[in-house]
């Protein structure tokens, strides 16, 4: 019995060993995958389609926060959530660049543009391995969440000229034993993903004391998405930022210090695009993705999705 209680506190996972919780009526893991909506997921504030665009920014990153059907509704996009990470991300990106910011999708009144869409799929359907693609090769998480965005393009304002950041409120499987995946995506991609959540629930804070901070369903170790006009650069905006800079280009292929997979740079641990992620350098020496000076090699600095400060303020 205590071992039972212990899951249920601390494991998402728990109702694998005792009675599974009945899922809603909009759950269908055996049909085709539809975008649903719960009677409790109509809020105010809340946009279930990509709102009218600004004139001046043509090619824009805009933000998505998607569901499986049975998952609680966290409200991360209208309690601000994912638009104090994104507003984080630029203050940071500002700083380290001198002058320029990420084109994030935003409305006429300068908050960003969240999409909230549902599917009528449960987070069991998105880690079932047994779903191939035409090569029978296994269709990840990641790439589902992907192909759900692509099959919906009807809904996005001037889709082929957008990327996507993608919030997405379930978890990639453990593939290590010291962390987890909390973010996936291509080079040039268009859709990269951020894993909010996890099987396990964690402390968040930074008292010593454990149990004085929050304790949170979250993928990153440290924290979780920023709360209204917090601007701290953390673990959650570091894996945002990894994930949307793959998605623009970065690093160069034609980089100096790039790792085996050329996916990462090697040459310091506290650059934004070292594999696991560091928070202080955009381009350590600048000889890799930023502002490096390497003849017909592609420069993050003149990337179509970032604008020079003064003509966002």
């Amino acid at each position: 019995m205590v071992f039972v209680i212990y899951l249920q506190v601390i494991n998402e996972d728990w109702k694998y060993l005792v009675p599974k919780p009945e899922l809603p009526d909009s759950c269908n893991d055996n049909e085709v995958l539809q975008l649903v909506t719960h009677e409790d997921d109509k809020i105010d504030g809340r946009s279930f389609r990509d709102k009218k665009d600004l004139a001046e920014f043509k090619n824009q990153i805009h933000a998505i926060l998607l569901l499986p059907c049975e998952r609680e509704d966290r409200k991360l996009d209208v309690n601000l959530n994912i638009q104090s990470s994104l507003f984080a991300i630029n203050y940071w990106f500002k700083n380290k660049s001198l002058n320029q910011q990420i084109k994030f999708d935003t409305t006429l009144d300068g908050n960003i543009d969240v999409t909230f869409l549902r599917v009528n799929k449960s987070m069991k359907w998105f880690m079932n391995s047994k779903i191939l693609d035409q090569n029978n090769n296994e269709i990840g998480i990641s790439e589902k969440v992907e192909k759900i965005i692509i099959d919906n393009k009807n809904i996005f304002k001037n889709y082929e000229d957008k990327k996507f950041i993608v919030f997405f409120e379930g978890w990639e499987k453990r593939k290590y034993l010291n962390y987890d995946i909390c973010g996936k995506s291509r080079h040039n991609g268009k859709v990269a993903v951020y894993f909010t959540s996890s099987p396990f629930k964690k402390y968040i804070g930074n008292d010593i004391i454990l149990k004085n901070n929050k304790r949170i369903f979250s993928c990153t170790k440290n924290d979780h998405l920023n709360d209204i006009k917090d601007l701290e650069f953390g673990d959650a905006e570091v894996t945002i930022l990894h994930e949307i800079l793959h998605t623009l280009g970065a690093p160069s292929r034609c980089g100096k210090n790039l790792d085996n997979s050329s996916h990462h740079v090697q040459d310091n641990k506290d650059d934004i695009l070292y594999r696991i992620s560091g928070n202080n350098y955009l381009d350590f020496n600048n000889d890799d993705y930023y502002n490096h000076n390497i003849d017909n090699c592609f420069d993050l600095k003149e990337s179509i999705y970032l604008k020079d400060y003064k003509e966002l303020s």
